[in-house]
């Protein structure tokens, strides 16, 4: 009965999880870290998580960061091309050149 339990509190924290992700639009190392351990805390000791599933998880993680950070990047980088273009575009238009 208390396995039970512990299945449907598991069951109830991934659901949970799983919707405070998706509603969340930014999401940390810390915000990864701190699932993973209540996922470790509230699995089922009779069929734990399986290594490999749990290493996917981590390698889809460490993926999803490494993309956030790049379109970060890019996005900071379009916006200093934006702002060069409109200073030239002006420079341009006082020296009366054609850019």
């Amino acid at each position: 009965m208390s396995i039970s339990a512990l299945s449907s509190t598991s069951t109830t924290s991934s659901t949970s999880t799983s919707s405070s992700t998706s509603s969340s639009s930014s999401f940390s190392s810390d915000d990864f870290l701190t699932l993973l351990v209540e996922q470790l805390q509230n699995q089922n000791p009779l069929d734990t998580t399986d290594t490999s599933e749990l290493m996917n998880q981590m390698m889809s993680y460490a993926s999803y960061d490494q993309q956030s950070q790049t379109n970060t990047t890019l996005s900071e980088l379009s916006s200093t091309v934006s702002s060069l273009s409109s200073t030239v575009s002006s420079i341009a238009s006082k020296l009366d050149i054609s850019a």
